[in-house]
């Protein structure tokens, strides 16, 4: 290899668990020159396939100069209600992108929603997906490694960009560690809404109606006020964050107010 390349692996498993340290193992035994290629582990919560089309999009539109290689693995089982036969479920495909990231992630409608507009090649990949309860280390890892040593001979039929499901702006998409909700709402859709910094807003989420401000920025309304304000994902167009200020991880931040959203939730922002 030329240059040196990052993988990053996207799992919905714990953080630093045994899980992570099996496919990363395997993923490096099958890898040809793994000193030049450094894995970064990511963690999204359990079978929230937004987040993971959320937070491949904001990895693959990152600055950088080497390679990017994504690997993303958090099945939608949510909608898999009936037993699977030997184990089978969905499989993974490729995409690559008009700035030259890689993307291998397991199949969902949102895995590829968040890059849709910039995939250039979208591609089945021929790997086993039944016969093992772990296909993230037993089969994937394989593949992926594979696309890593430049060797593209897992590529099956071309697929329809068309046929990745748009991402609806009014969902919740990541929650990060302060408790702030991101969103797949995104800062010229306030636009259009005619929202400016200043304007009071009503959101309804999980059941829960909160008052907020339209704001520049998080830090920007008084301690205890919910903030409506561009966050720090999305770059040009930034997503906007449901943004609650406190001063102390012990008070009740965005996420608790509005009983922990997941990935998918929807949400609503009315005018005052």
């Amino acid at each position: 290899m030329s240059q040196k390349t990052i993988l990053h692996h996207i799992d919905d498993y714990v953080a630093g668990g045994l899980e992570f340290a099996e496919i990363d193992t395997r993923l490096y035994q099958n890898i040809n020159d793994p000193e030049a290629v450094f894995i970064h582990d990511l963690s999204v919560p359990s079978l929230d396939t937004v987040a993971l089309g959320f937070v491949t999009s904001q990895l693959a539109n990152a600055p950088f100069d080497g390679r990017m290689v994504i690997y993303g693995n958090c099945a939608p089982r949510r909608t898999s209600e009936k037993a699977q036969k030997n184990n089978i479920d969905h499989g993974i495909k490729y995409a690559k992108l008009k700035n030259g990231v890689e993307i291998i992630n397991v199949w969902s409608e949102s895995a590829f929603g968040f890059v849709k507009n910039d995939i250039v090649e979208f591609r089945d990949l021929n790997c086993p997906n039944s016969g093992s309860q772990f296909r993230s280390r037993d089969f994937f890892p394989v593949v992926v490694a594979q696309i890593v040593n430049g060797d593209y001979s897992a590529l099956g039929a071309e697929l329809n960009v068309d046929d990745i499901p748009e991402i609806p702006n009014n969902t919740v998409s990541w929650t990060d560690g302060f408790g702030n909700v991101k969103t797949t709402m995104r800062k010229s859709d306030l636009e259009k809404m005619d929202l400016h910094p200043g304007d009071k807003v009503q959101v309804i989420m999980n059941g829960v109606s909160m008052l907020g401000v339209v704001s520049i920025g998080g830090f920007q309304v008084d301690r205890g006020v919910l903030a409506i304000n561009a966050g720090s994902s999305g770059y040009d167009n930034p997503f906007i964050e449901l943004f609650l200020r406190v001063h102390k991880i012990s008070e009740k931040t965005a996420a608790v107010r509005f009983g922990y959203p997941t990935g998918g939730t929807e949400f609503e922002i009315k005018p005052l």
